[in-house]
């Protein structure tokens, strides 16, 4: 079972109506006691570096990915673009994808959301959200969680999913 001991700062406002920017003092840490990477490759026993596309190009260097939600994760786990109409909200209630129907096939796919210790990751101050954090290192699986598709996956964890 996969927990989320991660607690939304007060601090994050909607910004154009898919994403949310963390608007927090610098100085305030944020304690986690796991982060999440979401994957359509399973039976990873170790995660490598990688470099991920994102439509701002801000984010531009090899690193594993993580987050504090386990729907977030999976949510990141499979191919999408802000470009292609995706729609993604994390807000104090949860997350909310939006995902046009030509995707949908996408979301068939079997998952494995990893749960990683986060000591060696650090906030991804260049992600728009304020909920991804990221490692140059190679990082150790502590568990996998295996779900049929991406979309049982993001059911089960309590994400809302629409598509239109």
């Amino acid at each position: 079972m996969l927990e989320c001991l991660y607690k939304v700062s007060p601090y994050i406002v909607p910004d154009q109506g898919t994403t949310a920017v963390i608007k927090r003092p610098r100085h305030i840490k944020i304690h986690m006691k796991y982060l999440y990477h979401g994957s359509t490759t399973q039976n990873i026993k170790t995660l490598e570096p990688r470099k991920r596309y994102t439509p701002q190009g801000k984010i531009d260097y090899s690193a594993i990915y993580a987050k504090p939600l386990p729907a977030y994760a999976a949510a990141h786990s499979f191919p999408w673009s802000t470009d292609e109409g995706v729609g993604l909200d994390v807000e104090e209630h949860g997350v909310d994808l939006s995902i046009p129907n030509s995707l949908k096939e996408r979301l068939q796919v079997p998952v494995s959301i990893y749960k990683l210790a986060p000591d060696s990751f650090e906030h991804t101050e260049e992600e728009l959200t304020g909920y991804t954090w990221h490692t140059t290192k190679p990082i150790e699986i502590l568990e996998e969680v295996k779900y049929p598709s991406v979309e049982v996956a993001l059911k089960e964890l309590g994400a809302k999913l629409t598509y239109f």
